[in-house]
């Protein structure tokens, strides 16, 4: 970084990224090379600070729809700190930095942050743990704070204003975002076409989706609506894109317009995109009229004594300041439409086991030739990089494939350790048959989205990690076979005990939660629905979610075992349970059956039954894999 001004390091990292990289070699490997205390490019940002008259800006991991994952002219974030994770916020003031991330990225994070930046953990025992308490507490009485306000929700921005007060300081919405400022060769946003998703994978009509957003405003007593979640207008329309990676969205907006018994759809979206003849006699039989994408921010500004409803988590600031730039009133509209969208249909259902299945032949390939070049062939050359490329490969030659649902995380010995590490050709460590090898990875299907992780050792695992792995499974099996009451409300924060408790035994735990939501041919994490502390939605029929509990211990070694569970009627009336429907063997290895009671033992000889009788005829020819699936799945007897 020493001679490169801010403009040469942003083309290097849109690039080859090798700036980044080469830094991260450097301090992993402990090459001593004198760097810079501060980043070139936070000098270049405070002085478009000092411009634009503000003591701090804050950069968010965001989009202009609240997305998780975002399109490579979104990462921000990572351009300006060097931190890739899917999660955080960085503050810039006149003289530090600093990032704000969660447990999954407190051993990936320093080792990613340019010079100048500090990480800042999200935990409860931190008094920082928020940012938005750091700026009330920390920056001088009156400061000013400056933001993107197409790159915050409504609702945040409005708690931080709140807060700021206390310190009779202000939040400064700043249209030209500082950060593109010094990007010079930003990505330039896709151009791929929409494509209509159809009701044979669906199982539910554009037309009647659309009717139950419209009774959902009449409900509120609103005239108008406005959705900004990328993954509720792809749901709502039966429609999907290619705009960022890893998720079948394109970006848009839509406005629903109610006047009496007259409803109007609007969709602000890239016309570009909607040529396809088969596109557009969908949108016109649905009854959705199409305009351009920055049109939106024009006919809002013009909106005029509206009730317009608004999910204030995901529509951003600029959008609801324009709202309320008139005699409009606005309603939140709350998780409402995300409850709809997690409750999966018949079809969807069913859409999840079949995926289940051909993904299930794709890890096992993957895992079993990786075995067999690691101890038939004796290999030395496969690392982590090519193993999730391999695992990549094998996905593709799937039926009904349509992409990775994540990136791959395949992981040996202490990156294993890193909830959510990455491998890149340049950082990959060596995979070998000495060590822990944990792949969490995931597909989008047309009939569905997929999502496991499996941790397997190919020799002798040491007794502490076969322990440990025993303790991950058993929480992992107990959630998989709890049985509650419908009517009780039961919720993930309920259920969360569930996967721990066989860790707290001996005074462990894991710092992530225990499971996500999962949309179908959508967001691979899907809200509010899931299991973990904060998880306040209750269970209910034909909800699917992950069940991924683990252990890591820093530097050494990681252990995460996940499987996707539906929520199903139980046996008993009135009751719900779930499904497993992951068709991956455990590793018989990393069990220690000792530590096991009869009920966990036939649980797991019942679920490789499945897995051998399921997997078994689609793997005809494929000796290597054959006899992999014969040795995980072959049953266990109990001890009396």
């Amino acid at each position: 970084f020493k001679q490169k001004t801010a403009y040469e390091i942003s083309a290097c990292l849109v690039g080859s990224e090798m700036c980044i990289r080469d830094r991260y070699q450097r301090r992993v490997h402990g090459i001593t090379e004198q760097m810079e205390s501060v980043s070139p490019l936070l000098v270049e940002l405070r002085k478009l600070m000092t411009e634009h008259k503000v003591s701090a800006y804050i950069v968010s991991h965001n989009d202009a729809h609240s997305s998780e994952y975002i399109a490579a002219g979104d990462e921000r974030l990572k351009f300006i700190s060097g931190f890739s994770g899917s999660a955080g916020v960085a503050v810039v003031s006149n003289d530090e930095a600093f990032l704000w991330t969660d447990s999954r990225y407190f051993l990936q994070a320093p080792k990613q942050l340019y010079p100048g930046w500090k990480l800042m953990k999200m935990i409860p025992e931190e008094p920082y743990r928020d940012y938005a308490v750091w700026l009330k507490d920390k920056l001088p009485s009156g400061s000013c704070i400056g933001f993107d306000p197409l790159l915050f929700p409504g609702k945040r921005i409005d708690s931080i204003g709140s807060l700021l007060e206390q310190n009779k300081s202000t939040l400064k919405p700043i249209d030209e975002n500082l950060i593109d400022k010094l990007w010079e060769k930003k990505p330039a946003a896709s151009k791929e076409a929409v494509f209509v998703y159809d009701i044979e994978y669906s199982g539910e009509a554009s037309e009647d989706r659309l009717k139950k957003i419209v009774d959902i405003l009449k409900r509120q007593k609103c005239s108008c609506g406005v959705i900004a979640a990328l993954d509720q207008i792809a749901w709502m329309l039966n429609l999907r894109g290619f705009d960022i990676d890893f998720n079948p969205y394109f970006m848009s907006y839509l406005v629903v317009l109610l006047e009496g018994e007259r409803v109007e759809f609007r969709l602000y979206a890239d016309e570009e995109k909607f040529k396809d003849k088969k596109v557009q006699d969908h949108i016109q039989k649905v009854g959705v009229k199409l305009f351009p994408y920055e049109k939106i921010m024009e006919d809002l500004a013009a909106l005029d004594k509206q009730t317009a409803g608004i999910e204030l988590n995901s529509v951003n600031f600029k959008i609801l300041s324009l709202v309320r730039s008139k005699d409009n009133k606005v309603v939140d509209l709350l998780d409402v439409i995300p409850k709809l969208k997690q409750k999966k249909n018949a079809v969807e259902l069913e859409g999840f086991r079949k995926c289940h299945v051909r993904d299930g032949v794709g890890l096992i390939k993957h895992i079993a030739w990786l075995e067999h070049q690691l101890n038939a062939l004796n290999r030395t050359d496969i690392d982590e990089y090519m193993a999730s490329e391999n695992v990549h490969e094998f996905r593709k030659a799937q039926d009904k494939f349509m992409g990775l649902s994540f990136k791959t995380i395949a992981s040996t010995g202490p990156n294993a350790s890193v909830v959510h590490y990455k491998p890149t050709k340049e950082t990959a460590l060596k995979v070998t048959n000495k060590e822990i090898y944990l792949v969490d990875s995931g597909a989008h299907y047309l009939d569905g989205t997929t999502d496991v992780t499996r941790t397997v050792h190919f020799t002798t695992p040491t007794e502490y990690q076969r322990e440990m792995y025993t303790r991950v499974l058993r929480g992992n099996l107990s959630l998989e076979r709890a049985v509650f009451p419908n009517k009780e409300q039961i919720t993930g924060a309920m259920l969360d005990m569930y996967t721990r408790k066989y860790l707290w035994e001996v005074g462990k735990d894991y710092g992530h939660g225990t499971g996500h939501g999962v949309g179908h041919f959508l967001g691979v994490h899907e809200g509010p629905i899931g299991v973990g502390i904060l998880r306040t939605t209750p269970f209910e029929e034909g909800h699917v979610t992950s069940n991924e509990p683990g252990f890591y211990e820093d530097n050494q070694f990681g252990i995460r075992i996940e499987n996707l569970i539906m929520c199903v009627k139980a046996k008993c009336e009135g009751f719900l349970c779930f499904e497993n429907v992951t068709v991956v063997p455990y590793c018989n290895a990393l069990i220690k059956w000792e530590m096991l009671n009869k009920e966990e033992i036939d649980q797991i000889n019942s679920y490789h039954k499945k897995v051998h009788d399921t997997l078994k005829p689609l793997l005809a020819g494929d000796e290597i894999t054959l006899k992999y699936l014969e040795k995980e799945c072959k049953p266990h007897e109990a001890k009396p």
